[in-house]
């Protein structure tokens, strides 16, 4: 439901930058995920989700400004992990049990993005961004745990156009959470994580194919830290690390 409504939203969002903007692109892409996912003490290793690509897969769809205006993103994915580790509380070490996890995966963000111009041909441009966002991992191990989060989002990228057709560019996205949680159906307990925080790197490559449509891929990693949470009933979340790739291939459409 919660997923619906977002769509509703950025659908909502959508028509009104189209209505209103001089220059708009909506970019739609497939991606695929290389996943790896680690949960660890001082003594090493607890469990680990790793997937190679073409495991976990989904859409990313965003509408952003030519230069300068609101922007807003919407990724989702899903599929399935090899998750290594061991039976909970059975005190055997890490690589005592196997099973495959299922996952979800959405991720949204919404702010303002300027472009600027650093020669006098627009060879060179420099975007920035400033924004909000919001996480929710459903990761299924036997029982769910759910994790989510809001975060502030700071980018700055750099682009060089080839030719008036071609361009290559890198993206750079600081991230710090807040209101960072992650829910168990096991106890029904619900656990505040510490200090979250992360990044992405994208490398995106456009070509034109008229004025008005353009085709794309991308290189993404997309890192997150999570310190461990506090107790609940005797129980904690441990310190843990996303390293996720993606690999994208879209359209975009230009307003």
């Amino acid at each position: 439901m919660r997923n619906q409504t977002l769509s509703i939203i950025f659908i909502s969002l959508i028509f009104g930058f189209s209505a209103n903007a001089e220059s708009y692109r909506l970019s739609i892409s497939a991606d695929t995920t290389k996943f790896d996912y680690a949960e660890t003490t001082t003594a090493g290793l607890l469990d680990t989700e790793k997937a190679d690509f073409g495991n976990v897969n989904g859409l990313t769809i965003r509408m952003e400004p030519r230069y300068n205006g609101i922007y807003f993103d919407a990724a989702f994915s899903s599929g399935d992990t090899n998750y290594i580790g061991s039976i909970l509380h059975s005190g055997n070490p890490y690589g005592s049990y196997r099973s495959i996890t299922k996952n979800e995966i959405a991720d949204y963000t919404f702010g303002y993005k300027s472009t600027t111009k650093l020669d006098p041909y627009g060879t060179w441009e420099m975007p920035v961004s400033v924004g909000i966002g919001y996480r929710r991992w459903l990761r299924q191990v036997g029982y769910d745990e759910l994790y989510d989060w809001g975060y502030y989002d700071v980018g700055i990228g750099l682009h060089y156009a080839f030719s008036p057709t071609a361009s290559l560019g890198i993206d750079a996205n600081f991230r710090q959470a807040f209101n960072a949680q992650m829910y168990e159906n096991l106890n029904g307990y619900t656990y505040k994580l510490q200090n979250v925080h992360g990044y992405k790197i994208t490398v995106p490559f456009e070509y034109s194919i008229s004025s008005s449509i353009s085709t794309f891929i991308s290189y993404t990693y997309d890192y997150w830290s999570i310190n461990a949470s506090n107790i609940v009933g005797g129980y904690y979340e441990p310190n843990s690390e996303t390293k996720n790739e993606i690999l994208s291939a879209g359209l975009i459409l230009k307003f």
